[in-house]
């Protein structure tokens, strides 16, 4: 399970922009199908079995026994992904896909104004320890609203029945709290579409599919020593132990740093 909702570094344009998420789509699709394939890799007849690159694990099924996969690794018994690989049909199958978004703004000016702090601490030359909240950066942010629609491809009703309630009650409840620490919140309004039913060589094949509609965050995090050319540090010294504090006259430390000599000292 992915731990946090970082945007793609395949181009430079999010850090140019200053953008650390923004992944509606593909990182949504990537952890809904991971979710997927870590749920049914724990069961024993829908057992999900990886390959050796992580793909499901589909070989020729040729004089292969009925009961192959529920006791043992030898094949997968569902396949979970995007899309059918090598243009080859399992069933049942689970295929996720986006099927769209819409922006949804978090407040009217997109958090514009907002700081975000981190603590630095000083201590002096006698012990004496001091935390400070110092900015970091300057926060915009926004909210993304989509759906992901999972469809489940089975050849009997009562494996299309099972794969689909526990879909459900994986993004209802049991992965609920994981996706949502991971950055993609599944609201409660879970939908199951109505059953399809298509012929399919001499058999019958039934397609249903669950709907979830999820939110994600854009964040921009614009540092604040890129936009500051010198900090300056004021401390006082003083007896703080009475209200209010005495501070004492014509003693004081001031530094100042520019922002080139913070750079070449890092």
């Amino acid at each position: 399970m992915a731990s946090g909702n970082i945007s793609g570094n395949r181009t430079d344009l999010n850090k140019i922009h200053n953008i650390v998420q923004n992944n509606f789509i593909s990182y949504t699709k990537d952890i809904i199908i991971s979710t997927l394939k870590e749920f049914f890799a724990k069961d024993s007849y829908y057992h999900y079995v990886y390959d050796e690159w992580g793909f499901a694990k589909v070989n020729d099924h040729t004089d292969q026994n009925i009961n192959a996969g529920i006791h043992d690794d030898l094949t997968t018994r569902i396949y979970i992904g995007e899309l059918s690989r090598f243009n080859v049909i399992h069933y049942p199958s689970i295929i996720v896909s986006s099927t769209g978004a819409r922006h949804v703004p978090i407040s009217i000016n997109r958090d514009q104004g907002r700081v975000d702090y981190q603590t630095t601490t000083f201590i002096d030359g006698l012990g004496n320890e001091k935390k400070i909240q110092v900015p970091y950066a300057f926060i915009l942010s926004g909210a993304w609203e989509g759906s992901i629609t999972i469809d489940v491809y089975c050849r009997g009703v009562r494996e299309k029945d099972d794969l689909l309630e526990l879909i459900s009650i994986l993004f209802i409840d049991l992965a609920w709290n994981d996706l949502y620490r991971a950055g993609v919140a599944v609201k409660q309004d879970v939908q199951v579409g109505s059953l399809g039913i298509t012929e399919d060589r001499n058999d019958r094949l039934y397609k249903q599919s669950v709907t979830l509609n999820v939110r994600t965050e854009w964040r921009k995090e614009i540092l604040v020593q890129s936009t500051l050319d010198t900090i300056n540090f004021c401390v006082d010294f003083g007896n703080l132990a009475v209200d209010p504090p005495e501070f004492a006259p014509n003693l004081e430390i001031s530094e100042s740093i520019d922002l080139l000599d913070a750079i070449n000292n890092l």
